[in-house]
């Protein structure tokens, strides 16, 4: 896959994966808020509709005393003789004065002696009704009565004549559609009275009379939401205060889920809106930076594969300073090759194709080693034939990135294989200082897999360790390539620090084994990085020069310069092996402190 087509997928995954939870977090936020609230505001409603209940209850109380204790009533009541007709105008009379839907009249023994609403009915024993009963007992008396399919709020209270219990009088006003209204307005949300799952009073709109026992069936099951018409509501049932009888006499209270959710997904629309834009510049930017990422990786490849087949004309390479400079840099190459495949043999130009590609090995090397908390000091010795070591130290905001590896074989290619990785890291890193070592080892792997075994059509391969520190002397590893030698400061000992991932351009898709391991470095710890062409210098007896010399030099030294410490190595390396037969690289830190120069 192609370097444009990486970062481009990449970077579409990245935006997908933080937008969507972005917005499933906003979401998840606004819906669990909303519905936090709205439960706390039904809780706050069965409080108001209890007292609105008791307050209109303790009004009727009052209604009932003032006209118990009308003289013309009770002289009604009191006297046997008394015409029907006068006593059924009485009740009519004070009825429509307290426009009671109740207004019942008992004798001492409790029967009816007249109702408001059924003229005709006399002499029926009342006494078992709860009010009826108490309020001939102990005076008065409050409850609900259900009758023509409507739920009345009624008050008893006794009558005297005198010293003489006559009677008793019940009043009672109907829990109507006002009635719900003015409780609803009061909670803020809807109301309905109801007896045995249906309805009393008006329901609010879209809802359907069949929808609201099963409806109230499942809040009786413990459901606090349902669903009634297109509408989603927090309910809460009731049982109405002072009803005794064998009905289900209910307040249902409602409050609608999607009102209250309205404002918040309205927000969430226009953040969707603004996220989806936003997602769409950083895909195009992404495809931008891509482009103008892997451009010049393909004029290089291009450049390479021209130079290979004998083209040594000039061309000019235009994208980061790193890119031109390697692009100078070949064209140099390119002529100097063409120069001396003139004027010498098979033989002699070859040795300086390999001469000027040692030289450009070298041109590439950092200048400045100059990072904040750190004191750096590295050194390339190359072979008689070139070979494909490399290093790099690309500081950044808070620290810096290291790189060392080693391109497989010896010769041209895998010169030009290093120069590849030198600029791919270099872009990459340039491009994206704040990446994982993982990713960037990722992305590096396919361009480097594409260029040499499907454009050069080589074999080859390269060890990498690339390290990202940062000031406070954390160091994230990714690739695989030598051990590092660390002494630590605190113990006065020193260890190796493996590098776990894996080479580049073995296989196209590392994923599963490009992994990164962190290393902690405390103030005075050096480290080493070297290559293999330290540890494997034979003697004149084949004995490799190992880690073991590498630790025997470091031990005593290792408080003095880093320049010292790696001049010692090397010294200790020429003698152990005068002539070698790889590339050797070694690089020395130490870490002085946070914020150190």
């Amino acid at each position: 896959m192609k370097l444009r087509t990486t970062v481009f997928l990449w970077v579409l995954l990245l935006v997908v994966s933080v937008l969507g939870a972005t917005i499933g977090t906003i979401a998840f936020v606004f819906d669990n808020s909303t519905r936090r609230r709205v439960a706390e505001d039904l809780a706050r409603s069965r409080e108001v509709t209890f007292d609105l209940h008791a307050s209109r209850q303790s009004l009727y109380r009052q209604e009932c005393r003032v006209v118990a204790e009308e003289p013309r009533l009770r002289a009604v009541v009191a006297t046997e003789d008394v015409e029907r007709a006068t006593v059924l105008d009485a009740v009519r009379t004070l009825a429509a004065t307290l426009g009671a839907g109740v207004f019942v009249i008992v004798d001492a023994e409790g029967r009816l002696i007249a109702d408001s609403a059924a003229p005709d009915a006399a002499g029926f024993d009342l006494s078992d009704r709860p009010v009826v009963g108490h309020a001939l007992a102990k005076g008065e008396e409050s409850g609900v009565w259900l009758a023509d399919g409507k739920a009345f709020q009624v008050q008893g209270c006794r009558l005297e004549f005198g010293a003489r219990i006559v009677g008793a009088l019940v009043v009672g006003h109907v829990l109507d559609d006002n009635i719900a209204e003015t409780i609803a307005r009061q909670t803020g949300g809807s109301l309905v009275v109801a007896a045995d799952g249906g309805a009393l009073t008006r329901l609010p709109e879209g809802v359907r009379p069949d929808e609201l026992a099963p409806a109230i069936a499942k809040i009786r099951g413990g459901d606090q939401e349902v669903t009634l018409g297109d509408t989603h509501w927090f309910a809460q049932l009731l049982p109405v205060p002072g009803y005794k009888g064998e009905h289900a006499v209910d307040y249902l209270i409602l409050r609608s889920i999607d009102e209250a959710l309205a404002p918040a997904r309205k927000v969430l629309r226009i953040l969707l809106a603004l996220v989806a834009a936003a997602a769409l510049a950083t895909l195009l930017l992404a495809l931008m930076l891509s482009r103008k990422l892997s451009r010049p990786i393909d004029a290089l490849v291009a450049r390479t594969q021209a130079i290979a087949r004998g083209d040594h004309a000039p061309r000019p390479i235009s994208g980061p300073t790193e890119v031109e400079s390697l692009g100078l840099a070949m064209d140099r190459m390119a002529i100097e090759i063409g120069q001396s495949r003139a004027v010498l043999a098979d033989k002699e130009r070859l040795t300086r194709e390999l001469e000027i590609a040692a030289r450009i090995q070298t041109s590439i090397l950092p200048r400045n080693l100059a990072v904040g908390g750190l004191e750096i000091s590295a050194r390339m010795m190359t072979a008689t034939e070139v070979g494909g070591d490399y290093y790099d130290v690309l500081p950044i905001d808070g620290g810096c990135w290291i790189a060392i590896g080693d391109a497989s074989g010896h010769g041209l290619t895998s010169g030009l294989v290093m120069m590849m990785v030198q600029t791919g890291v270099a872009t990459l890193v340039r491009s994206q200082p704040a990446a994982n070592p993982r990713d960037v080892v990722q992305t590096l792997n396919r361009v480097v897999f594409e260029n040499v075994h499907d454009r050069l059509e080589a074999e080859r391969h390269m060890t990498l360790s690339l390290l990202r520190y940062r000031s406070d002397g954390t160091v994230v590893v990714a690739g695989a390539h030598m051990d590092a030698v660390v002494w630590r400061a605190a113990t006065d000992t020193v260890e190796t620090l493996v590098t776990p991932g894996t080479f580049l351009a073995i296989s196209e898709d590392i994923d599963q084994i490009n992994v990164e391991r962190t290393w902690k470095l405390e103030p005075r710890d050096v480290v080493v990085l070297l290559t293999d062409g330290v540890t494997e210098a034979e003697d004149t007896k084949g004995r490799p020069f190992g880690y073991e010399g590498v630790i025997a030099e470091v031990e005593p030294r290792s408080s003095r310069p880093v320049a010292q410490i790696r001049d010692a190595i090397f010294t200790a390396l020429i003698k152990h092996s005068p002539t070698l037969a790889d590339d050797a690289t070694i690089l020395v830190l130490r870490y002085v402190g946070p914020g150190d120069p």
